[in-house]
């Protein structure tokens, strides 16, 4: 991805306002954006209304009818919206059973550089309510996802990317180089900083004995994971001073990492997994979403 210049918008019209607009209109302004708003209401009317007795296909088909309407007229008062401040802006509404499968079947009709949905917060535990149809996307959309938390981005801010250059997978040393070109290209786009977060997690008890020979093994990891962090990072126009190497358990220490370094944006990268290792990674990749302080712009890799 060299820019952006399409990005598809989900609106959720359930909410009064859906903070994602705002992010949208910044972002939009930012690249010189097109934006497609889209929003889609299942329609479940007609499909029971034979229960009801003494009400009339024609009843239920006007109802849909004033749901479609009003729909489409937030559509156009968000158009107008987005018009006003110059940025050109379209507009879908479709009334599919399934949201992911709706914003899925959108994504490939537009073929957008950026597709942009929020992710809502539990009214109770006030943390990040990441949905299935958030996790559907994560697996299935086939443009890149920027899932949108409601606390507005800070000033000076930091787009942080996660690598893990030791993945066993070869594909995953393409998606370290997309993910590391994405920040900086969000980076420059923003006009904020680019940050590298890696973290390795050694099991001292099984791998090395108590003591000094502890210690020398831990440094001897350490060292190894720098040059390989070195390797990854030396066509990429990086910071010294802006990349982590953390040793521990990742999900505290990124989200403390993320926190410090005020990050607006997490990089991530989505990899297709067999169950197995869904079952195995579905946990920490589950309690960076949900913890993440910040918005998460998820990156497929691209197909060789």
């Amino acid at each position: 991805m060299q820019t952006i210049e399409n990005i598809l918008v989900v609106i959720d019209p359930t909410v009064d306002r859906d903070f994602v607009v705002d992010r949208a209109k910044l972002v939009a302004k930012a690249c010189k954006a097109r934006i497609t708003l889209f929003i889609n209401n299942e329609n479940s009317l007609t499909d029971h209304s034979y229960v009801y007795e003494g009400m009339d296909g024609d009843f239920f088909e006007q109802q849909r009818q004033l749901f479609e309407q009003h729909y489409k007229k937030l559509l156009a008062d968000l158009s107008d919206e987005f018009g006003k401040e110059e940025i050109e802006v379209n507009s879908v509404f479709a009334e599919h059973h399934h949201l992911a499968e709706a914003i899925i079947k959108q994504t490939k009709a537009l073929k957008p550089d950026l597709v942009m949905k929020s992710t809502h917060t539990h009214n109770v535990i006030e943390r990040s309510l990441v949905t299935n149809t958030d996790w559907r996307l994560i697996r299935k959309c086939p443009a890149d996802l920027l899932l949108v938390k409601p606390n507005g981005w800070q000033d000076e801010g930091a787009v942080v990317t996660a690598v893990d250059p030791f993945h066993r997978k070869a594909v995953q040393t393409h998606l370290d180089h997309s993910l590391l070109e994405h920040t900086e290209l969000f980076a420059d786009i923003l006009q904020q900083s680019p940050y590298v977060f890696h973290s390795y997690f050694p099991f001292v008890s099984t791998m090395f004995p108590l003591g000094s020979e502890s210690t020398i093994g831990l440094e001897k990891m350490r060292h190894k994971h720098e040059v390989k962090i070195k390797q990854l990072l030396q066509d990429h126009n990086i910071a010294e001073d802006n990349i982590e190497l953390s040793y521990g358990e990742i999900v505290p220490h990124l989200v403390n990492y993320l926190k410090s370094v005020k990050a607006n944006i997490l990089v991530i990268g989505a990899l297709s997994r067999n169950v197995l290792e869904r079952a195995i990674v579905g946990n920490t990749a589950e309690k960076i979403l949900e913890d993440c302080p910040c918005d998460v712009l998820v990156i497929k890799p691209a197909k060789k």
